[in-house]
């Protein structure tokens, strides 16, 4: 059993322990914050890398393929060549907003 006095010490002492608790508890939160902003902030720099990356290869892509002479092609030939390259530009977005959609996904269960 407490006796009066310990009880009474106790409740004085009280209010301080709360707020070394809260302090702690807030301390946790703090760090559980900054490290999920540390996270996304590595997440969007690797996306932004990609990002460039992909747009770098596909514009060298097309530099290339649209540099490449035809002479010997007709304008009916060059506008079907072109769309060519187009819809394989356009699979390769589609590709590459599968794959981010894909991340989110995956990102978001956690």
């Amino acid at each position: 059993m407490f006796s009066e006095k310990a009880f009474q010490a106790w409740q004085a002492r009280r209010p301080e322990i709360e707020e070394r608790e809260r302090l702690r508890i807030r301390a946790e939160i703090e760090a559980e914050v900054d490290a999920a902003h540390t996270q996304i902030r590595n997440q969007r720099e690797a996306e932004l890398a990609r990002e460039r990356l992909l747009h770098a290869r596909r514009h060298e892509t097309a530099v290339r393929l649209l540099g490449q002479p035809t002479p010997e092609l007709t304008e009916a030939q060059k506008r079907e060549r072109r769309a060519e390259i187009r819809r394989g530009v356009e699979r390769e977005f589609a590709a590459y907003d599968e794959e981010r959609a894909r991340l989110g996904a995956a990102l978001a269960r956690r």
